[in-house]
């Protein structure tokens, strides 16, 4: 009679096919391991989608009566959804004015909602405490001043900047002459977001602390980068103010970037033999802005500079040197068009062409 079925006689008799087949009995379980693990972060992604929509329904009528006053009723927020309340009220915020905005900050303060945004703010999930830190500033909370301050210098940009727009929000005549120093050293802010972020804040208050900043990186205490963004951070301050102090870099600077970013500001006539001297600069990008300022406060006598220009090997500097000859004072097409018949190159020709015909249509 036959004997007793091994336990293994089930796997094959060949030892690299057995290895072969429990390898592919693993890849199996493993595969069903990962298709109830993803089954289940889906269903918990809808449950709490759910749970979101339900609270926002009900929050959303209490938060729309601060239009007219403060609800009487406080919202109740599970420890689950304060990060939903949280973002739900800031988007308010944001989205009002006024007394409808104070009427928010009335039913915060009830709420201790300051409390709430400082626990996420020291959380450790990234998301929460960006909300928190944010919260903070729209509530003017100066109590964790020196937190957010700290927070300025964290590595990580989204919440380092969302420190800084905290600060503004909550003191910004007390911030920024510290703070646009950060600003021109983060290279990792994007520049639009905080040009943005000076913009709300106005030129009345940032134009100064932008001219100190710039005035002792442009001394050697800052990085020919560090006075490149606060050049262009200045786009936001008074034109008047900042203009001797763009023209002064102009002249003084060695750095054809640093150039060109003051030019972006030169406004003086005073300046004009300097520009004039930098529109023949060996640097494409530093004619060009020479140009442009040309074209803002040029002189008649500029017209053999710009002619000359018309035929520079950078497609760039050929239009705004044709686009210069346009707004000089006293330029008349005709006039214009009989310049252009002198022309010998075909392609400053065609650029001066194109610029007559785009001014008289």
């Amino acid at each position: 009679m036959p004997g007793p079925v091994a336990a293994s006689s089930w796997l094959p008799q060949d030892p690299l096919l057995a290895l072969v087949f429990q390898a592919g009995l693993a890849i199996i379980a493993c595969s069903l391991l990962m298709l109830l693990t993803v089954f289940a972060l889906r269903m918990r992604l809808l449950a709490r989608q759910r749970s979101e929509r339900f609270y926002e329904a009900r929050w959303k009528p209490l938060l729309a009566e601060c239009v007219f006053g403060v609800p009487g009723r406080l919202p109740e927020v599970p420890r689950a959804m304060r990060y939903t309340f949280l973002k739900l009220w800031n988007y308010h915020h944001e989205s009002l004015v006024g007394a409808a905005r104070s009427n928010l900050e009335i039913l915060a303060g009830r709420m201790h909602i300051e409390q709430v945004a400082r626990d996420l703010m020291n959380s450790g999930n990234l998301r929460e405490r960006l909300i928190g830190v944010v919260t903070l500033g729209h509530l003017g909370d100066r109590t964790h001043w020196h937190e957010l301050r700290a927070l300025v210098s964290d590595r990580s940009p989204m919440l380092s900047l969302a420190a800084a727009r905290a600060l503004l929000d909550i003191d910004a005549a007390a911030t920024l002459a510290w703070l646009v120093t950060v600003m021109a050293a983060r290279e990792d802010w994007p520049l639009a977001r905080v040009v943005a972020m000076l913009s709300e804040v106005g030129p009345d208050r940032s134009t100064q602390p932008l001219i100190a900043a710039t005035e002792a990186a442009s001394r050697g205490e800052g990085g020919k980068r560090e006075v490149v963004r606060l050049l262009r951070m200045m786009e936001v301050a008074h034109t008047e103010r900042v203009a001797p102090l763009a023209g002064r870099i102009a002249r003084e600077s060695a750095e054809p970037e640093v150039i060109a970013a003051a030019l972006r500001h030169a406004q003086d006539p005073r300046d004009l033999d300097a520009v004039r001297a930098l529109a023949r600069h060996d640097q494409w990008f530093v004619r060009l802005a020479a140009l442009r300022v040309l074209g803002r406060i040029g002189e008649t006598a500029d017209r053999v500079l710009l002619v000359e220009l018309l035929g520079d090997k950078h497609w760039w500097v050929r239009y705004h040197a044709a686009r210069a000859l346009i707004t000089l004072p006293g330029a008349r097409l005709d006039d214009l068009d009989k310049v252009r018949a002198t022309l010998t190159d075909r392609f400053a020709a065609d650029m001066l062409g194109e610029a007559i015909a785009e001014a008289r249509s």
